[in-house]
């Protein structure tokens, strides 16, 4: 499930078969986060994560169609294991991000021996800036539950 609201916050609602402590672990490391992170096949090029409060993040990816690559940049802000985590976010290198830095917040709820997770991401210098990232989380997180399942990580269209 998808929510867009108008103050250009976006919201991503996903239910894992998988305990929530094992949710987690993939958004703890650079290792686990280079296997989901980005839309499209996957096109980390590089991942480096501090994963403490006040350590930073730096993901480089590479858009093959377009042979372009983007750096988004942040700080952990909150860690909360197993249940939240909380990071600000910011494209480098991007006019539209200059001066803006967006909230990015994760949120596990264990529902038996699964987990709901809860994304929200708020703070987009744009309503098409918002759009984007919300079908770029939405592959994110296909990724990620095909990682959880033991599938193929399925081939998403790249963001553009």
């Amino acid at each position: 499930m998808n929510t867009l609201t108008a103050e250009q916050t976006l919201q991503v609602t996903r239910r894992f078969k998988a305990p929530r402590e094992r949710v987690f672990a993939f958004f703890s490391s650079a290792e686990s986060i280079q296997q989901w992170f980005g839309c499209g096949p996957p096109n980390v090029i590089e991942c480096s994560a501090d994963f403490r409060v006040g350590g930073s993040y730096r993901f480089s990816s590479y858009n093959p169609e377009t042979a372009q690559g983007a750096v988004a940049v942040g700080e952990y802000l909150e860690i909360t294991p197993p249940s939240k985590i909380v990071h600000s976010w910011k494209w480098e290198d991007d006019e539209d991000w200059v001066g803006i830095e967006s909230l990015v917040t994760f949120e596990f709820r264990a529902i038996g021996d699964e987990t709901e997770l809860h994304l929200t991401h708020t703070g987009f210098p744009s309503e098409d800036s918002c759009q984007k990232h919300t079908y770029g989380w939405n592959g994110c997180v296909e990724k990620l539950e095909a990682l959880l399942n033991g599938a193929p990580v399925p081939a998403i269209k790249p963001c553009s």
